[in-house]
């Protein structure tokens, strides 16, 4: 209703006819105080109310991109509408944050105060097209906010796709057209342009589709250049499988796209990292003319890791019905398994990720649900090359124990606190990861947690790190050790550490690819943060077992030394 007596109101013009009429309902609401209003005057209040709420909502509208998006293409808001977004059961009220967010980037971008590009990672399934390419683009058009938009995805076909919903919008939406005006007619052939490529509108408005590696340079529409660019999902696996089609894409990036956008042009950009020299990974990192931000599909992890290595290994045991044991154990522990938990869309749930991560694996999950990939040619830690050991390779060794200590006090927010435990092997050397604790728990917890253990395992050697507020946890521990009639005074080390943490984490490599150090293969979360390093959010296992390795070398030493009478 914003298209009046045949004509388009911009914002002003919309403000003075919603003003008008709030002043004419006023008259007629002091008229029915009185006891004089006509039936004539009854039915022009009903049209009045009618058009106010027309007008207002598309007022509304303008600069929320959110409520634009239930207000025509959900079920709530427009029911039965051909092709709706946002289904049954959902409305305004219920949509997550993570949109919330984009909208109001979006909602910035249209009001002009965002003067550099964009780019943002967002996981697989998470409605990126929903918003940007379907929603945004409509919105562009139905306002005349832009003169020249180019749609960009993997190819111009797939790109051609995404343009066509905003096409069948304009042309099928009832509420849109009602509200907007004719955009574009019904039959193709009254329209200026109108095919899977590209369309233009009754008022001029050009929409084009383009791919991945397409010309661009020289787009043209009457004088005007291209003014906005949504990129949707550029890469895939097959057009960054090989370094030369990756430098091939960001040649095109560089020379072609981005030359082609007009002055005081706009792109946004979206997708999901498929590599780590990924294009979209390079705007991330190093454009400094893109606003970028990453949005992980996990924001918080769960405080039960403990759990979900037994939901875990259930899961993965080779038994038929492997799923529903962890199915039914999920069930008896769901409040614990998900402490801590949070997804960047409820809709997803935690456990839905977890799924998805032994099905993917670690490292692909990481990449494109976390937005969180491993460069593999500085890769430092492939875990393809460690040797894993079984519970048969240990049987009659001599084993003497020693574990390292990282208490996550101090850190950043989320930091597992670490006790990796490993037994070396007194006739080769040969040290074995033999217990991983890595955990966000609470510091009278952890005590308990390395007391336990060096009862157990009866350490030879217990390094802690002792650095600033970490020191009186080093002290506590000690102190307690020795009422439990622990030596400490021999074999408790309080870490000091003057190296950096990189440093002392890297410096365990020789050792780990020489087989010196031995992993079992159910070590997930350590051998994870190996991998991921040192792109992976935490490294506090790595550094641990640097420190626990570390105390065994220091050791032995001592114990060959000869004494100072011989």
């Amino acid at each position: 209703m914003a298209f009046l007596n045949g004509e388009w109101h911009d914002r002003p013009a919309r403000q003075l006819e919603i003003d008008r009429r709030i002043e004419l309902i006023a008259q007629y609401k002091r008229l029915a105080d009185v006891g004089d209003l006509t039936d004539y005057d009854v039915d022009q209040w009903e049209l009045l109310d009618s058009e106010l709420s027309r007008l207002q909502r598309v007022h509304d509208c303008e600069y929320d991109s959110l409520l634009f998006m239930y207000e025509y293409f959900s079920e709530a808001r427009n029911p039965g509408n051909q092709d709706n977004l946002i289904p049954a059961g959902v409305d305004y009220e219920d949509a997550a944050d993570f949109h919330r967010e984009l909208c109001q980037l979006l909602d910035e971008i249209t009001r002009g105060n965002v003067s550099e590009n964009v780019a943002w990672s967002v996981g697989r399934n998470h409605a990126k097209t929903a918003y940007l390419s379907n929603g945004f683009l409509c919105r562009n058009v139905a306002y005349r906010h832009k003169r020249y938009i180019v749609e960009v995805s993997e190819t111009t076909d797939v790109a051609g796709d995404f343009i066509q919903w905003t096409r069948n919008q304009l042309v099928f939406n009832q509420k849109l057209r009602e509200d907007f005006g004719i955009l574009l007619y019904e039959k193709k052939s009254m329209n200026d342009t109108d095919n899977k490529y590209e369309f233009v509108t009754t008022t001029g408005t050009k929409v084009e589709a383009k791919g991945m590696g397409t010309q661009m340079r020289g787009l043209r529409h009457g004088a005007t250049r291209p003014d906005l660019f949504l990129l949707d999902d550029l890469e895939s696996g097959e057009n960054t499988n090989t370094p030369e089609l990756r430098a091939k894409n960001l040649h095109w990036f560089r020379s072609e796209m981005l030359e082609a956008l007009g002055f005081g042009g706009l792109c946004v950009y979206m997708g999901t990292i498929v590599h780590y020299d990924s294009l979209l990974n390079h705007v991330l990192t190093k454009r400094k003319d893109f606003v970028s931000r990453k949005f992980p599909a996990i924001l918080s992890w769960s405080e039960r890791e403990d759990l979900w290595e037994l939901w875990r290994k259930l899961y993965n045991e080779d038994v038929p019905n492997a799923k529903q044991n962890a199915d039914s154990f999920y069930e008896e522990n769901e409040t614990e398994l998900l402490k801590g938990t949070k997804t960047l869309w409820p809709r997803y749930t935690y456990k839905f990720f977890m799924e998805k991560r032994e099905a993917m694996g670690a490292r692909a999950f990481n990449q494109e649900y976390l937005g969180n990939p491993v460069d593999e040619e500085s890769q430092i830690f492939n875990p393809e090359t460690f040797t894993y050991y079984t519970e048969e390779d240990m049987q009659g060794l001599t084993l003497d124990y020693y574990c390292g200590i990282d208490f996550a006090m101090g850190k950043e927010k989320g930091d597992y606190s670490a006790i990796i435990t490993i037994g070396r092997n007194r006739d080769t050397g040969v040290c074995y990861v033999l217990d991983v604790f890595l955990k966000r728990v609470h510091p009278d917890i952890l005590l308990q947690e390395v007391v336990n253990r060096s009862l157990q395992f009866q350490y030879e050697g217990i390094a802690v790190e002792a650095q600033q507020a970490q020191e009186w946890f080093a002290h506590k521990l000690a102190e307690e050790l020795r009422r439990k009639g622990y030596p400490t005074h021999r074999r408790l080390k309080e870490i000091k550490q003057r190296m950096r943490k990189a440093l002392r984490i890297e410096s365990l490599l020789p050792d780990i690819q020489s087989g010196k150090i031995r992993f079992k293969r159910d070590q997930r979360l350590l051998i994870e943060m190996f991998e991921m390093y040192p792109n992976h959010n935490h490294d506090d296992g790595p550094d641990a077992l640097h420190m626990a390795y570390g105390a065994a070398k220091l050791r032995r030493k001592r114990v060959t030394d000869k004494p100072a009478y011989l």
